[in-house]
């Protein structure tokens, strides 16, 4: 039985985790989701207005949009009350 070398293919771990492009820290995907659940809201109401005076084109384009903006909010609160329990059960801890 004859056993080959290792190809060139072969990258360390380590070496291989530096080609990687810089991932963005905590803060920044939780501002651009806040920013982005915003703008859902936004887009809801403008348009919640539009079906308001009757300038519709599409009703299921409009629907979807409220649709969207409802799940985004409910997200971001869930998210909201998942860190306050993380929290108050971090300051309940005993040191």
């Amino acid at each position: 039985m004859k056993i080959s070398s290792i190809s060139n293919e072969f990258v360390p771990f380590d070496k291989s985790l530096q080609n990687l492009a810089p991932t963005k820290d905590f803060d920044e995907i939780l501002k651009e989701f806040i920013a982005d659940v915003n703008n859902d809201l936004k887009s809801a109401g403008a348009a919640k207005d539009r079906l308001i005076s009757a300038n519709v084109s599409n009703l299921e384009e409009i629907m979807a949009q409220i649709a969207k903006a409802d799940i985004s909010l409910r997200l971001i609160t869930e998210i909201r009350n998942k860190a306050l329990e993380s929290y108050q059960e971090i300051m309940r801890m005993q040191v």
